[in-house]
């Protein structure tokens, strides 16, 4: 293996820096070519010590002052010379190097292909929904006028079910608290009875069972309750007894009427006829409440009516609102008849001094079969309402009632006034079965067969077809509201 002579190489005579040797006559000649062979070669080392100098400035790239002295450090890389193009191909548009024409521009290319696909697949969506669109059919139902006097009452029957012959309602109860803080003045001597509602039941008869104000409820203990007002129980329906839930008020006042949920009322005054006293009975679902008897902080009289007013007055608009929500396509519910009793509850004591009071409000809300209603205001206007109908208030539209509190058993009786809209119910799923797979010459014959149908028009689709769809599903039927309503 050949050795590295220039690795710790060191002159004789020292430790000297080495100094660039001056070039020998020999090394002037040129080298001879390279002969093949395995001998090692003796390569000859010329080192020449010269004196320590000051070095020559450089004056140039590379340069040295002395040319006669070279080596590693000092020999000049040559100056590479870039090759220039021909000015006369550069100055040509749309030829590149060699010649060859530049590459496309391959971005843009793309942008215009993705824009295509995307118009295209816009183009075919708005294509496949003109032409699978569902045929349209527009309806205007019938409609007449109501004016109203409210010199004809409405006489409502409570009844478990609807009835087509007369007008029936049900009453929807529930109940409301709400309280308000006073300042304390003194003490007061406080009495106030306990209430809380029951269930009544009848399983003994078939027919309604009536009960008279003060009628007792037996409970736990022997606390009696009694109801304020009659109550009439709905007769049993098969093996399922009739019910009526109704508020109950303790005999005397007092802490001890405070009880809770009992399985079990007995009515006293039924006693003597034993199958009647086992049939008819009451339940609770929640604890009496509201029953004390001593003394409590008080307040000045006229701080405490305002607050009971202004907690009443909430509470009613709070009635209001809870009847307004029970209202449906199929329940009616006039504001004006809600019945709306309030209760007093026993005060408390609030951590910074004042007596908060508080009250409670018991609603009854009459709900009214729509259908039902309608048939009754279009025959009090002198409409013939030969078919469902519904009725649409105006504005001036109002109702007012004519009997006392409606409890359930009991006739309602309430006059309406102003005007209003009665609108024929038009049967969308017979029309559009009527319609199927008929051609459009047969469409106005067809409508003609609907007395409930004022106006109608019809849109086929596609455009060139004349029949109407197979299926009555891919028929859509527009209720368009009457004129006379907008």
């Amino acid at each position: 293996m050949a050795k590295d002579y220039f690795q710790d190489i060191t002159p004789p005579g020292g430790g000297g820096p080495i100094r660039p040797s001056t070039p020998g006559p020999d090394q002037g000649a040129p080298t001879p070519p390279p002969q093949d062979h395995d001998e090692a070669q003796s390569v000859p080392i010329h080192i020449t010590e010269v004196p320590d100098a000051e070095p020559e400035p450089v004056t140039g790239m590379g340069a040295v002052s002395d040319p006669s002295i070279r080596g590693i450090r000092n020999i000049s890389a040559p100056t590479r010379i870039r090759p220039r193009l021909d000015p006369d191909v550069r100055a040509m548009p749309g030829v590149g190097l060699g010649g060859l024409p530049p590459k496309p521009r391959q971005r843009f290319s793309r942008l215009w292909i993705w824009a295509l696909a995307a118009l295209s697949l816009l183009v075919l969506g708005s294509l496949f929904l003109f032409i699978f669109r569902s045929t349209k059919v527009t309806v205007t139902p019938k409609s007449e006028v109501a004016t109203l006097t409210g010199t004809s009452p409405l006489i409502a029957r409570a009844a478990e079910g609807e009835s087509s012959d007369v007008l029936t309602y049900t009453v929807q109860m529930s109940d409301l608290e709400d309280s308000e803080v006073v300042p304390v003045q003194g003490t007061t001597h406080v009495e106030t009875k306990a209430s809380g509602s029951i269930t009544v039941y009848n399983s003994y008869s078939a027919s309604p069972v009536r009960l008279v104000k003060n009628t007792r409820f037996e409970g736990q203990g022997g606390l009696i309750f009694r109801a304020p007002a009659d109550v009439v129980v709905p007769g049993r329906s098969g093996t399922n007894p009739g019910s009526i839930n109704i508020t109950v008020v303790a005999d005397e006042a007092g802490e001890k009427y405070n009880i809770p949920p009992t399985a079990r009322f007995t009515l006293p005054g039924l006693r003597s006829t034993a199958a009647m006293y086992s049939g008819v009975y009451a339940k609770s679902s929640a604890a009496m409440v509201g029953g004390f008897s001593g003394d409590r902080p008080g307040a000045a009289p006229g701080a405490l009516e305002s607050a009971v007013a202004q907690v009443r007055s909430r509470l009613e608009a709070k009635a209001r609102e809870s009847a307004l929500a029970q209202a449906g396509d199929n329940a009616t519910i006039f504001p004006e008849l809600v019945a709306i009793s309030y209760q007093t509850l026993p005060n408390t004591t609030e951590a910074g001094g004042g007596v908060r009071i508080h009250e409670k409000a018991h609603i009854e809300i009459p709900v009214f079969p729509s259908e039902s209603l309608a048939h009754a205001i279009a025959e009090s206007a002198g409409i013939n309402a030969d078919m469902p109908v519904i009725f649409k208030p105006g504005d001036d539209f109002a109702v007012q009632v004519a009997s006392t509190t409606p409890r359930l058993g009991q006739a309602l009786t309430f006059s309406v006034s102003g005007s209003g809209l009665v609108v024929w119910k038009v049967d969308a799923g017979a029309l559009s079965e009527a319609l199927m797979g008929r051609s459009s010459d047969a469409f106005q014959g067809i409508v003609n067969g609907f007395p409930s149908v004022q106006e109608a028009h019809a849109r086929i689709e596609p455009f060139w077809k004349s029949t109407f769809p197979a299926k009555a599903s891919d028929i859509k039927i527009i209720l368009v509201e009457p004129e006379a309503a907008r």
